[in-house]
């Protein structure tokens, strides 16, 4: 560094013009030749960063689905034990006091989540939503607990009449004796008898998450198709669907329904 400072030095009492032009053509400023230079490199980072910025965020909402589904089903699993193994059934309602009794028959998701925060401790409606679904409920300011202290329930009303419009489906009447592979949540489908995810579902076509009965939760792009199907009904056979793998279930499993949101319409327009 040293010599370096003292070549500096040396030049300039040699060659005192060369210096002052130097110095006067710098201050006139950057050329156009060196602007274009950066634009272009930033334009090249920026075509590199900005998709990969993108896919992580992609990624970290998947992640979140995948934590989300996870505690559906633990919290299902711990239902079960205080139900003699048995999981949230079609008929289960949350009365206006916070109790849990045998209703109606249920056809809607808005009844399992309500369940699910009294006995499972899962009391938070965001759970139930995915940040990559443009039709679910929009939550504004703090996140409203599903059932409040009194036994109160969030109502359709209370969130803009969207109640309906959670991100997942739940498999109703099931019992921790169900086969390891039948789904317990899954990412909302448009049609659960097609072997894949809709335009109008939470990642459109690209696929959905399953959470199956014993806690893992997968990814599929698709389901399959024929006998090349991803899933398995209750004889351990290949299936392309949903419904199909809720078919063959041993015992009381083989009531085993899909409670779910009503047909979501398409996101709304720019």
């Amino acid at each position: 560094m040293m010599h370096i400072l003292q070549f500096v030095l040396h030049f300039q009492q040699r060659h005192p013009m060369i210096s002052r032009n130097l110095k006067h053509r710098r201050s006139k400023g950057f050329t156009l030749i060196e602007i274009l230079t950066v634009i272009a490199i930033i334009a090249i980072l920026s075509a590199i960063l900005v998709p990969t910025v993108t896919q992580m965020r992609e990624t970290a909402r998947k992640t979140k689905d995948i934590n989300s589904i996870r505690q559906i089903v633990n919290a299902s699993l711990l239902f079960a034990s205080s139900n003699s193994g048995r999981l949230v059934s079609s008929t289960d309602l949350v009365d206006a006091n916070g109790k849990i009794i045998a209703g109606a028959e249920s056809v809607d998701i808005d009844s399992v989540a309500a369940v699910l925060a009294v006995e499972g401790g899962l009391n938070d409606i965001g759970i139930w939503i995915s940040d990559s679904d443009a039709v679910a409920i929009k939550l504004e300011g703090p996140t409203p607990v599903i059932v409040g202290a009194t036994g109160a329930k969030i109502t359709n009303t209370d969130l803009g009449g969207a109640l309906g419009n959670l991100s997942f489906s739940y498999v109703a009447n099931l019992d921790t004796n169900a086969p390891t592979t039948t789904p317990l949540v899954f990412s909302r489908m448009t049609d659960t008898a097609a072997n894949e995810w809709g335009p109008n579902d939470i990642y459109g076509t690209q696929g959905g998450h399953i959470g199956f009965v014993t806690g893992n939760v997968s990814w599929f792009n698709e389901l399959g198709t024929g006998a090349a199907g991803k899933l398995y009904d209750g004889d351990g056979t290949r299936v392309n669907n949903v419904d199909g793998a809720l078919n063959n279930l041993p015992g009381t499993n083989s009531a085993a329904k899909i409670l779910e949101n009503p047909a979501p319409a398409p996101p709304p327009g720019p």
